[in-house]
């Protein structure tokens, strides 16, 4: 049959050049083909409308491991990595996620091979093979990703709060699923190679299994080793048959093909879908059932009781959530998951967790009816907006202004057609804590004020369900809300085609394919359809009495702790009738323990008082909205629609002087009114410190060198701008402006984007703002709250940082401190932040403005012309001119000579041949894993441009980037897939830069610049290949033993492999490369990157390189050289890299975790098959080992000749402000550097 039925069109916005098809199948799927003219790639997506709300209460995480199971190959394509290779191969990626209402599957591919990967693509859900051996093996996999999950405070967090939900109630359901929920055959060991059973999972293995009883039941009375992990396999084909119906089904592809063109791919294929179900009786037996893997007679009659009771066990639980449709979901019922009865009896109650970083959050939850069916009118929308707003009069401005928080966010924490579970959250300063009960009552106060206002409006309406008159102010918010949200939608360009597929999978469940785009865009809504008695009926319900709170700290689990303590039975429960006792308490399956307690009367009373309205208010006009949405009018008119296929053209140089430079690029592409200026101001300052130079150490003769302390002081202050602004910049965020100010080895950057109309007047406040110093009666951003609530932060993140991190992060973290830190570590760090004073920052801040050769390098791009750009471009040199001009007539005394120092990304160099080990202990109490990282650096310097680098780097480099893409599907394949040595195992490609530093220079024999003492370093480009595996199945040193297996056999592969295996591969990383960029921040960040880097090393006058020579077209030469690599090339630069031990410079990180943990005996050993090796263990060896390495200095290959440079260095002394911070992009470093103003993901809750 076959013959699809067209659906209502497609709603889209404005800027929204795809066309749209959406079908319904004779089968039931509801289908939606895009139709994407720029795209380069195919993406597909298809979301079951199932869960883990679905799981039987007996098999928890069923759904979850179906998911898994699809991959593992089909009747049609029976090999297991078939799926995962053919994209590999093509250029291609995938994924799938499981929630409580949907599993989501979704891959995409290089365009010209997206119908065979929808083909196997397909079969996932036509014929999924389910094998016996993978069900036994996957259920390792599943496992070890519950043991990743462990460690992060986040699904901890999370576990406990479904630990407080009604039992009955589906949200309450375990979502992942372990290794005994999801008991393998008794042929698979349930215990690790060590011996070890399951540890830190809450429910042990010696814990009787739910099934045991069904499994009696099945074999009169008995059953042997094998049942359980039949039976799970059983469940899961019944889970399949219930479950993935057609109708029960939406997807989406996406790509350049024309809809009928996708639409011949699509029919046929998804059509074949069966729906298993309807061929079965009541029992869940069908005619066409087969007996398994090994029928036997006996075998089969066995395996069909099974089949039965798994049947009526999946069937008991299909209906325990409601429907995801906004359709259905009218008629579903509130049925909250939360209720007083559950936690003592009477609210509000107070929930205490532990978390493992030290944070100190406080978060309010209400529970509250569902808004599911009414996306675009919400009561909770606005509610989001009003609490979590952050200009002045909002409850975080108040709070902020006592020093008692530092963020605030509201939103919904569960939104499901059934329920809504609303929250509010705080992050609280050391004071906040200790007034945790103040910081509740003005949340608590701000919504009276609300309650109020709503109440006020509500009888001005004339008792009427929408207001339609009076201007009062929640109607024009609600009209501003819902202007903006239009403005979003339609001036927003379509995004990459793999995230699009699955994200609109999930939202046409939802919404249905009309309004799968719409949905939330307000795009009818305005100040006469603010839902008036609902929010009235919604912010009622924002009181104590409908209220538990959450505090997570060190602090608050102390206080629990002292209250508890010698109290066997808790406090008294409140009233409650179900015997609930209050004090600590245990989550089932992470085995996270908690605290419920009760609120003092005196404290809920203080809640309930009216609210202090004088200081309370709605937040006021947003004056950052823009005023216009017009193109440039110097655009052409070719250009004034999208042409994302047009090549890039690079920004051109408009002000070249030798204190700053203007690049410029007006957008022909995008066609929509928005606009990014990034500013750097270059200078040492940032992260160096002088020093005196010589045998008299003259004060008058200095030299930049690093400083850890000063590199803190720069943290510091870039994180104090961003808080101390937070209020008077956050209508500009609700606007659709962005904004960040960063450090790095090059200086400190201001970058702001958004909608072009009022883009340059933010960036001048800003720059106005942090050029503020206090002085001449400036206001300077420098107050001590701000300090304070910075260091709070800074000092808990440094603290908690080695107890709060996974395995393969803290792995990462040492082999960074060897090859890349200029610092200490963190222990270092956390004595400097701890001792630092708002006193400190200042001086620093002074500092910065009397480097007299600090340079400003300025890009703005977009929708702003020439004339635009250059006025910016004097307005701000005219700022920083005026602050260098005010700050050094304060300084007193000689000017200082300071030799030229060209700070930057810094790396160390292993020698060829040179074999490290570095051995640690996680120090992460819940950490059960080990981490193996393996890192190859190449010893040839990587490519940086056609006119930087040598033919021989620019090969090297490409041959590298294409073995990376090589080995990637087939480590995965062997090591996790076959071999389950965990959950994570992975590779990629790494690059880094490095400068030459200071010990190069002092060098006799490197030719310096007469009268300037040394010449200004170049950069290197440096590749590497990393190996990375999270475990507890083996020990790391075995992990790693595998990982050297691996590899030392791969290059037979690569001898084997064909030549249009290996030109597959080329031409897809090729067209990845060259893929087309569609959006313009990521071609912001790109051009900036590049000046950032090249700049000075291209434009120094005399250096007979020109604007020409920054390689603007690095992805294109790339993308040529791996097109022409043959074999002899690529197996030339693996043995380089990975096999010769004479040439090859590897270092391997190891992280041991509880279930093999770093014994002494485990410092010296080596896996096998290397050469000479050094090891570390301790931080006093690994900074002992890193002394003895020197810096990744360029190659010598130049095209132009080096020492010719640094004459032409000592010719131009004014150019050589332009060589401070040379090739300087972010160096990877052991505190995170950026303060961004960005606080859309602290506004929204999947």
């Amino acid at each position: 049959m076959n013959n699809p039925t067209n659906l209502p069109p497609v709603v889209k916005g404005d800027a929204d050049y795809r066309t749209y098809r959406p079908l319904l199948l004779d089968n039931g799927i509801t289908i939606l083909l895009a139709h994407d003219p720029q795209a380069k790639h195919f993406a597909a997506s298809v979301s079951v409308h199932a869960g883990a709300s679905s799981d039987p209460r007996a098999l928890p995480g069923l759904a979850h491991f179906c998911e898994h199971m699809c991959f593992l190959g089909s009747k049609t394509y029976p090999e297991e990595n078939e799926y995962k290779q053919y994209l590999a191969q093509h250029g291609g990626k995938s994924n799938a996620s499981t929630s409580m209402s949907h599993t989501t599957y979704q891959f995409d591919v290089l365009a010209d091979h997206g119908e065979k990967a929808l083909d196997i693509f397909s079969h996932f859900f036509i014929s999924p093979l389910f094998s016996k051996s993978g069900t036994q093996r996957e259920v390792q996999a599943v496992d070890s990703e519950n043991s990743k999950n462990l460690v992060s405070d986040g699904r901890r967090r999370w576990q406990v709060l479904k630990s407080l939900a009604d039992d009955e109630h589906h949200f309450s359901k375990f979502s992942t699923g372990n290794k005994f929920t999801l008991p393998a055959s008794a042929s698979e060991d349930s215990s690790d190679s060590n011996g070890n059973d399951e540890s830190e999972t809450g429910t042990q293995t010696t814990d009787k299994h739910p099934l045991e009883d069904i499994l009696k039941e099945v074999n009169n009375g008995k059953y042997d080793e094998n049942d359980m992990g039949e039976f799970v396999r059983a469940a899961l084909l019944a889970f399949h048959e219930r479950q993935y119906r057609p109708k029960n089904m939406t997807a989406v592809m996406i790509g350049p093909q024309s809809l009928d063109e996708l639409e011949a791919w699509v029919v046929p294929r998804f059509g074949q879908i069966p729906d298993r179900w309807l061929n079965k009786d009541d029992d869940g037996e069908g005619k066409g059932d087969e007996d398994g893997d090994d029928a036997t007679s006996e075998n089969a009659e066995k395996w069909r009781a099974m089949q039965r009771a798994a049947a009526q066990l999946v069937g008991e639980s299909a209906s325990d959530a409601p429907p995801v449709s906004i359709l259905a979901a009218e008629s579903v019922e509130h049925c909250s998951a939360f209720r007083p009865e559950l936690l003592g009896g009477k609210w509000p109650v107070v929930l205490t967790t532990k978390p493992l970083q030290a944070v100190r959050n406080m978060v309010l939850f209400f529970p509250l009816p569902p808004s599911w069916h009414t996306p675009d009118r919400s009561p909770t929308s606005i509610l989001s907006h009003l609490f979590g707003h952050e200009g002045p009069g909002s409850a975080f401005a108040i709070l902020q202004d006592k020093g008692w928080i530092s963020s605030l966010s509201a939103g919904n924490r569960i939104s499901g057609p059934d329920q809504t579970l609303f929250q509010i959250q705080v992050s609280l300063t050391a004071e906040g804590e200790e007034q945790w009960k103040e910081v509740a009552k003005v949340i608590f106060h701000y919504g009276k004020m609300v309650c109020h206002v709503a109440e006020e409006s509500f009888e001005s309406s004339e008792g009427d369900a929408v207001c339609k008159d009076g201007d009062n102010e929640l109607r024009r918010i609600w009209d501003e809300v819902a202007a903006l949200d239009r403005m979003r939608f339609h001036q927003t360009s379509p995004g990459a085609v793999y995230s699009f597929a699955s994200s609109v999978a999930q939202s046409i469940s939802k919404h249905g394919t009309e309004t799968c785009l719409s949905a939330g865009s307000s795009l009818n809504e305005n100040g006469d359809t603010l839902p008036l008695k609902e929010l009235l009926q919604f912010v009622g319900q924002i009181i104590p009495q409908n209220c538990f709170i959450e505090r997570c700290s060190d602090g608050a689990w102390k206080e629990m702790d002292a209250l508890y303590e010698g109290k066997e039975s808790g406090l008294e429960n409140n009233g409650s009738s179900n015997n609930f006792i209050f004090g600590k308490q245990t989550e089932k399956w992470y085995g996270v323990d908690y605290y419920i307690s009760p609120v003092e009367k005196e404290d809920v009373q203080q809640w309930e008082t009216d609210a202090d309205e004088a200081t309370l208010r709605l937040p006021e006009p947003n004056r950052y909205i823009p005023r216009t949405m017009e193109l440039c009018e110097d655009l052409p008119e070719d250009a004034k629609v999208q042409r994302i296929e047009k090549p890039i053209d690079p920004p051109k140089l408009i002000v070249n002087k030798p204190d700053g430079r203007l690049w410029w690029r007006l957008d022909d592409r995008y066609a929509l009114p928005k606009a990014s200026v990034t500013i750097l101001l270059r200078t040492a300052t940032a992260e160096n410190k002088l020093r005196p130079t010589g045998a008299d150490q003259s004060e008058t003769d200095l030299r930049w060198d690093y400083n850890s302390g000063t590199s803190m002081q720069s943290n510091f202050l870039t994180n104090i701008f961003a808080d101390s602004l937070a209020q008077d910049t956050y209508d500009a965020y609700l606007a659709g402006l962005g904004w960040s100010l960063s450090k790095s080895s090059s200086g400190f950057t201001l970058s702001c984007s958004g909608y072009s109309d009022r883009l340059s007047d933010l960036a001048i406040k800003l720059l106005t703002d942090f050029c503020h110093t206090g002085g001449s009666g400036d206001e300077t951003f420098l107050k001590q709250s701000h300090f304070e609530t910075t260091k709070d932060k800074v000092v808990r993140g440094l603290k908690s940082y080695f107890e709060s991190r996974r395995a393969d992060s803290l792995a990462l973290y040492y082999r960074n401190l060897l090859l890349s830190s200029k610092g200490e570590g963190i222990e270092s760090n956390l004595e400097l932040a701890e001792a630092m004073t708002l006193a400190d920052v200042a001086k620093q801040h002074d500092c910065i403005w009397t480097d007299e050769d600090m340079t400003i390098e300025v890009l703005y791009t977009g929708n702003v012309s020439q004339k635009e750009a250059e006025a910016f471009f004097g307005k701000a040199t005219g700022i920083i001119e005026r602050t260098q001009s005010r700050v050094l007539q304060k300084r007193a005394g000689p000017t200082n000579k300071c030799s030229p120092w060209v700070p930057g990304p810094f790396e160390r160099r292993l020698l060829p041949g040179e074999d490290l080990e570095l051995h640690f202990a996680s120090k992460n109490p819940k950490e059960e894993n080990g981490a193996v990282i393996v890192t190859y650096q190449s010893q040839q310097p990587g490519f940086k441009g056609k006119s930087l680098s040598s033919e021989e780097s620019l090969k090297q480099s490409a041959a590298i980037r294409l073995l990376c893409k090589m080995i990637k599907e087939p480590v995965f394949n062997e090591l996790r897939t076959k071999q389950q040595l965990g959950y994570i195992v992975s590779s990629f490609y790494d690059v880094n830069y490095s400068t030459r530093q200071s010990e190069f220079f002092e060098s006799s024999s490197i030719p310096t610049a007469t009268g300037l003492g040394q010449p200004a370093p170049l950069a290197s480009s440096i590749d590497s290949l990393v190996v990375y595996v999270l475990s507890k199945k083996e020990k790391p040193m075995e992990v790693a033993n595998r990982i050297d297996d691996f590899l030392l056999n791969f290059k037979s592969r690569l001898e084997e492999m064909s030549t249009s295996e290996i030109q597959d591969y080329a031409d897809s990383m090729a067209k990845a490369l060259t893929k087309p960029i569609r959006k313009l921040g990521t071609e912001a960040s790109s051009h900036m990157a590049k000046i950032r880097m090249y700049a000075p090393e291209t434009l120094i006058e005399g250096s007979g390189y020109t604007v020409q020579d920054l390689p603007w077209d690095n992805p294109e030469v790339l993308a040529g050289a791996i097109r022409k690599l043959d074999r002899d090339a690529i197996l030339k630069a693996y043995d380089s890299l990975v096999v010769k031990k004479e040439s090859r410079s590897r270092i391997v990180s190891f992280v041991y975790g509880k279930t093999f943990p770093l014994e002494i005996k485990a410092k010296k050993p080596m896996p096998r098959g290397s050469g000479d090796k050094s090891s570390a263990s301790s931080m006093e060896e690994l900074m002992t080992k890193r002394k003895s390495l020197i810096a990744y200095d360029p190659s010598r290959s130049y095209p132009k000749d080096s020492s010719t440079l640094w004459k032409m260095f000592g010719k131009h002394k004014t150019t050589m402000r332009y060589a401070v911070a040379a090739a300087a992009v972010v160096g990877v470093g052991v505190w995170g550097t950026v303060a961004i103003k960005s606080r859309g993901d602290e506004k929204k809750h999947k």
